[in-house]
């Protein structure tokens, strides 16, 4: 386990100098965009609102009349438009974990959700997208949510943090109608042990191993106090996952519970890493 975490740490130093001088190359070149939402209303009030992420985590707002913009219908003219687009105002920059974290989560969405009946007649629409391109350059656009006359929720715990991303950053375009059956709902608050499948009878009466797992050094077993574990128990009991933070692999510094049976049956494993949940498809939030 040692090696592995140790040449994932390699791979992401590897990786990011590539990225980098991949960056300085085309430094010239107008970056993707990577996440976009946008609202429009055609007829009374004439407006658009547009929020962008490219790929360098560069913020980009813009806010006029639609028929003025000239906002176009198609994905790919609509990405060609966000990357030339003069008049769009720049609102900030990304850091590059956070960027790498878009990134992994763009990597891994999927389409799916439901659709429902109109929201919200005469409201305009507003929608949010991630985009993911090709090793040619190709894109393909995700839909994240779409709210007004039509209204759309892409239910991938992935999506959904991408979702949250948009909101966070353009709270004045994603909640434009400022209703809360406005827009996709988002991930559903999940309770710690469900989520996990940990069985908290069963867990409760058992036995604890700790474990730190370091880069360098390898699994280093925990000696556990009385109060530490009645920390993890408190946890267990009332914890709720509450959102998907990204799809990095953990490269160290995590600490794994192991839970037994007084005859030794292994009833299932934590583990965290800085605080977050890591399961086998990305890490959550927990609280």
């Amino acid at each position: 386990m040692r090696n592995i975490f140790c040449l994932f740490v390699i791979f992401l130093i590897t990786a990011g100098l590539i990225l980098s001088g991949a960056e300085a190359a085309s430094a010239d070149a107008a970056p993707r965009i990577i996440l976009y939402t946008c609202y429009g209303l055609i007829g009374e009030g004439d407006e658009i609102q547009i929020g962008s992420i490219d790929e360098r985590g560069v913020i980009r707002t813009y806010s006029g009349s639609y028929s003025g913009s000239h906002w176009p219908y198609e994905a790919k003219e609509r990405l060609k438009y966000l990357s030339d687009a003069e008049n769009f105002s720049t609102a900030g920059e990304l850091k590059h974990d956070e960027r790498f974290a878009i990134q992994s989560l763009i990597y891994s969405v999927e389409n799916r959700g439901d659709r429902s009946v109109s929201c919200a007649e005469d409201a305009g629409t507003e929608e949010s997208y991630a985009v993911r391109y090709s090793e040619e350059g190709e894109p393909e656009v995700i839909l994240l949510g779409k709210s007004g006359e039509s209204c759309f929720e892409n239910t991938d715990p992935n999506a959904q943090a991408l979702y949250l991303i948009l909101r966070q950053q353009f709270p004045e375009i994603t909640n434009y109608y400022n209703e809360p059956f406005m827009g996709p709902k988002g991930f559903e608050p999940a309770p710690l042990a469900e989520f996990t499948g940990l069985d908290i009878d069963a867990v409760i009466s058992a036995e604890i191993r700790g474990t730190y797992i370091d880069c360098e050094e390898g699994p280093i077993p925990l000696e556990m106090t009385a109060g530490e574990k009645a920390d993890l128990l408190s946890l267990i009991r009332s914890g709720k996952v509450t959102g998907k933070a990204d799809c990095l692999e953990s490269t160290g510094d995590i600490y794994a519970y192991d839970f037994h049976d007084p005859d030794g049956k292994a009833l299932g494993t934590l583990m965290f890493e800085n605080g977050l949940l890591v399961t086998n498809d990305g890490r959550y939030y927990c609280k």
